[in-house]
């Protein structure tokens, strides 16, 4: 029964992950840093300017560093709630929470979700 609720709570976190921007959030990160890179690396601006423009991308940086930790953040707290609620109400013998703790629960659920989501993305298709 445990791994059987390990397999639902898989694939829900997959769908959770995939509905979440985690991707706009990372491209956005990405797109300021090679900014910030393209900035220090070019001969043609002055060290007074670079100065205030990696200002504004650090902050820009800081903005996405903080919005993608609370992506992930909303990711666990989603993920882990149905797990909570199960041992909450103890629907199983051994709690579900420690067996996702284990290799074996760590292992069972990543090969769960990667098999949920390569079927996704060709069903998808």
């Amino acid at each position: 029964m445990e791994y059987l609720i390990i397999a639902v709570v898989s694939v829900w976190a997959v769908e959770v992950f995939l509905r979440l921007p985690v991707r706009d959030a990372v491209n956005e990160l990405w797109r300021v840093s090679q900014k910030a890179l393209r900035t220090v690396a070019s001969p043609r601006i002055s060290d007074h300017w670079k100065e205030k423009v990696l200002l504004v991308y650090a902050r820009l940086s800081f903005a996405g560093t903080v919005k993608l930790a609370a992506y992930i953040a909303v990711f666990i707290a989603l993920t882990l709630l149905p797990v909570v609620a199960v041992d909450y109400f103890r629907l199983t013998e051994q709690p579900v929470l420690s067996l996702f703790g284990t290799t074996r629960g760590v292992i069972f659920s990543t090969l769960i979700a990667l098999c949920y989501f390569r079927v996704r993305a060709r069903f998808a298709e």
